[in-house]
This record gives C-alpha cells, structure tokens and sequence, in this order.
C-alpha cells in the first residue's frame, strides 16, 4: 500500500505546559492549516512546575514540561537533552503513523520553545544535528531569549571564524505589542537575522498567541507563503 505524503510541522510548547496544551492554544491554526500540515506538538525534556497562563485552565493536566533546566546546566547540556528529546518524538510518531511519509518542513514554537526552536535552527545551518530532519521556515512568538543564549551564540559564532551568529532559515515572527518578551523578541531579529530572513508580525497582544480573527488570519497566511517559497521543487 503507497503512503500518503504529508508535511509536518513540530510546534515547541512554552515552558511549564505540554504538547498537549499547545495542541489546545494552536487549535485556530491547526484548523485552518489542517488541509496543508500535520502537526507534531512535542514535549519538553524536563518536568517543572506550571508556566505563565497555565493555570487555571490546564490544572490536573500534569506533568509539565519545559526545555531548559536552571543555574548549574549548561545550554549545550540542555541542547543535548533537546535533540534527543525530538528525535524520540519523530520516531514515536513514524511508528503510530506508518502510513504517512513525512517530510519534516518547519517549525513553530511558543515563549521558551521559540528558544530551544532557534536553537537548532542555528545548530542545523552549521550540521551539527543531523539526526534530525532540516527544517525549511519556522515561526517564533512571543520569543523568550535570554542574554545567556545570545552570548551562546556569539561565542560558537566566533569560535568558526564569523563575527555575528545569524540564523539563515526563513523565519515569521509574530510579536505581541504587550509582550512583556518584545525587547528580547526584537533584539533576536535585530542581532541574529538578516533581514532578508526575517518577517515580524506586530499583534495586539500580551504574552500568548494571537487570538483576533485577522491577526490569526495574517499568520496562517504568512505561513502558506512562507511554506510554497522555501518547498523543495518535485
């Protein structure tokens, strides 16, 4: 029996929530995206407490998850832990989907996960994780990016030679105008993208996702341009 192909995109919840959760608060998305992508909404490596705007609404719906641990861990130990967290879950989801071949295109992640998915993104330029599939565009909201993270990059960056570490995947932004994030989100596109590679969205929002009609509107519709522009030709 042929499978059947389909693109996949893998969503990266914030911290203290879940796949599952994210799967909740992406419903609009999903639905209106559902025709084009599959989605696998990973989970975290670490268990924590629940994260901002968790609770009420998801309480009893332990455990959480998040992707990077406290003081004393090192982001590479954490990206340690992230990738292999990720390729379980690809492969988890192959083998409850044996009828689907995959083709892994992009990513979309929340807060913390808007990290760990930059991340790798900058890790997959520079083949550092080829045990995962190689993403082709990615969204990030209400990006959470820590100084620790931008020296991170800095320091791997000039460890090769290059003066500024910037993230060559064609990336949607999506920016909540009171987004108590919206310095560290705009300082990443400011000091990590080429602008050729960056597209913001400025949403009349605090720290979630876009919830007016046209705003989600704008994003599905940045997604399916930014999906047929970067789509390996058949």
């Amino acid at each position: 029996m042929s499978k059947k192909h389909r693109k996949v995109i893998l969503c990266f919840h914030g911290t203290g929530s879940k796949g599952a959760i994210f799967h909740v608060q992406m419903a609009r998305i999903c639905s209106l995206l559902g025709s084009e992508f599959d989605f696998l909404f990973l989970d975290g490596p670490l268990q924590c407490a629940a994260g901002p705007g968790v609770l009420p609404l998801f309480a009893s719906q332990e455990p959480y998850y998040c992707w990077f641990a406290g003081s004393g861990t090192t982001i590479d130990d954490s990206m340690a832990k992230i990738i292999a967290s990720v390729e379980e879950s690809i492969d988890q989801w192959k083998t409850a989907n044996p009828d689907i071949e995959a083709e892994f295109v992009g990513g979309i992640g929340f807060s913390e996960g808007t990290l760990a998915l930059s991340l790798l993104l900058w890790m997959q330029q520079q083949d550092l994780v080829p045990s995962l599939p190689r993403l082709s565009f990615a969204v990030l909201s209400c990006c959470f990016f820590p100084a620790e993270a931008s020296k991170w990059l800095a320091e791997r960056a000039n460890a090769q030679g290059e003066p500024q570490a910037c993230i060559n995947v064609p990336t949607i932004h999506v920016h909540g105008n009171r987004d108590f994030c919206l310095g560290r989100a705009r300082r990443l596109v400011r000091n990590n993208y080429k602008s050729d590679y960056a597209t913001v969205l400025m949403t009349e929002a605090a720290h979630h996702l876009p919830t007016k009609r046209n705003e989600v509107a704008d994003v599905v519709d940045h997604i399916l341009r930014l999906s047929k522009a970067t789509a390996c030709p058949s």
